[in-house]
């Protein structure tokens, strides 16, 4: 596996876990150890396969956390332009309609990138 290039220790880990137990299964069930490791190597699959495989799910994971941070992102642009909207109203009693337009744009912003947050956060737990 380190020769095909799957150095993280989490797949690495994981494979091993995975590689361990179909060896014991296969001794339980009367196979010898060599020929188990023999079998379980093979159930596992070549390693360029499975550096292939762990790669999309990185790329997965990583556009799931970009989805995140852009609507968290979108949630800060929102309220840079509510905010001082809020703020003209607050201190003159009433509000322009330049200042009705950022508040209505920021709002929209906003709730934009709370849904694109809410979207990957639940995309990230499926």
């Amino acid at each position: 596996m380190l020769a095909a290039g799957i150095k993280s220790p989490v797949p690495l880990d994981e494979l091993e876990n995975h590689l361990r137990e179909d060896v014991e299964r296969q001794v339980r069930s009367g196979v010898s150890a060599p020929q188990a490791v023999e079998i379980a190597a093979q159930e596992i699959g070549r390693p360029n396969m499975l550096k292939s495989e762990f790669r999309k799910n990185e790329r997965t994971v990583m556009k799931r956390i970009m989805i995140i941070l852009l609507g968290i992102l979108g949630v800060f642009v929102g309220a840079a332009f509510i905010l001082p909207a809020l703020a003209w109203y607050h201190d003159h009693g009433g509000m322009p309609a330049e200042h009705l337009e950022f508040l209505l744009l920021g709002t929209v912003i906003a709730v934009g990138g709370l849904s694109i947050a809410i979207y990957g956060f639940k995309k990230h737990k499926a």
